[in-house]
């Protein structure tokens, strides 16, 4: 298929949008379920609530279960339809909004997501990730429709907690790295090719600013450097697997992300900290020495771990280390989007030489 292009029918970025955020989702139904955890659903609701009693919405929230399982999934599209309601709000991080987006798709209802961090383009696309229950990956979804409206207070974005938005700042960089490498054997016709400027202008944004944002936002301050490098993570990120499709997805560095989730050390770490890590494993197996130093400076710059240690895994054996480097190579797993064979044994090689040389690299700057 030539083109295939999913994106939400609006996304509307600026400080206190959410004020207004009534008179944006009044057209698409009167009864919504607001479904978040304990804490994003209390970082929204002044603001959310006065604006949904305001254009006369009926609403209530519903707290998700912690985890994007299947099961919890449909506990709440279960929900939509006993309780008859018109849409779905899902509020908060990755793994509160996939899980609305996948209840919205059970129950056939409009879904509006509402980041309150900014760590990943979840708000942006129609696609959700599967874990177990005990929080090892699962499988990846693609829904039929993405989200209808996008609503992103960066005021709100301004006061989240600093390690979300660093880990969303690594795990937007590798659009660029993971789209070249998926696209490399791959007809480059016109969406393609729009998708990978998107991904490098992506990158391009991030190294630029996304230090600068980063010590912004720490401070609490919702300045031009956070909005930019909100709109890539969330915007631009989006934008680069709903233009390029297939052509343009994912490849190493999220198969070793969930290699590592096979490492029960590795659960308290964000998405995109081990994203951070896998996409330098990406650059070892395709042997970018330059960029690896580029991407190594701006990872450790932004607290992103580059070594087993920051990982929580310093004394991982061998042994476990094999395990990962078997989940990454799953037949199903994307760093066959690579253009070229990897082996386990490649990605166990791959993984220990980034260590060691991270390692050196942290000993040289001391």
């Amino acid at each position: 298929m030539h083109l295939v292009m999913g994106s939400p029918n609006r996304y509307m970025q600026e400080k206190n949008i959410l004020l207004d955020a009534g008179r944006h989702i009044s057209p698409l139904g009167n009864k919504a379920l607001l479904v978040g955890d304990d804490t994003t659903l209390e970082v929204v609701r002044e603001k959310l609530h006065k604006s949904l009693k305001e254009s006369e919405i009926k609403f209530r929230e519903e707290v998700f279960g912690g985890e994007v399982t299947k099961m919890e999934a449909q506990r709440i599209a279960d929900l939509l339809k006993k309780e008859n309601f018109d849409l779905i709000v899902g509020i908060g991080g990755g793994k509160a909004i996939d899980t609305a987006k996948a209840a919205a798709a059970y129950a056939d209802r409009k879904l509006i997501t509402i980041p309150t961090i900014a760590s990943n383009c979840a708000a942006w696309t129609p696609l959700s990730v599967f874990y177990d229950e005990n929080g090892t990956f699962d499988e990846y979804i693609i829904f039929q429709y993405s989200p209808t409206l996008v609503l992103v207070d960066t005021v709100i974005i301004a006061e989240s907690p600093i390690d979300y938005f660093k880990a969303g700042i690594a795990d937007t960089v590798v659009k660029f790295y993971e789209a070249r490498a998926s696209a490399s054997n791959k007809e480059k016709n016109s969406p393609t090719r729009t998708a990978l400027k998107i991904a490098e202008e992506c990158k391009d944004i991030l190294f630029e600013f996304g230090v600068r944002a980063a010590e912004d936002l720490e401070a609490r301050k919702a300045t031009k450097a956070v909005e930019k490098t909100v709109d890539s993570i969330i915007a631009l990120g989006g934008m680069v697997g709903g233009i390029g499709s297939d052509n343009c997805r994912i490849a190493a560095a999220h198969a070793v992300h969930n290699g590592l989730t096979v490492l029960p050390g590795t659960h308290d770490f964000l998405h995109g900290e081990k994203v951070a890590f896998g996409n330098l494993v990406q650059l070892e197996l395709e042997n970018r020495s330059t960029e690896f130093d580029e991407l190594i400076f701006l990872l450790n710059k932004i607290d992103q771990p580059i070594t087993l240690a920051q990982l929580g895994i310093d004394n991982v054996k061998e042994s476990d280390l094999a395990k990962v480097a078997a989940k990454s190579c799953s037949p199903e797993e994307s760093i066959h989007n690579l253009p070229f064979k990897v082996t386990e044994a490649d990605v166990l090689k791959a993984i220990k030489n980034v260590d060691l040389k991270a390692r050196k690299y942290l000993s040289q700057i001391k």
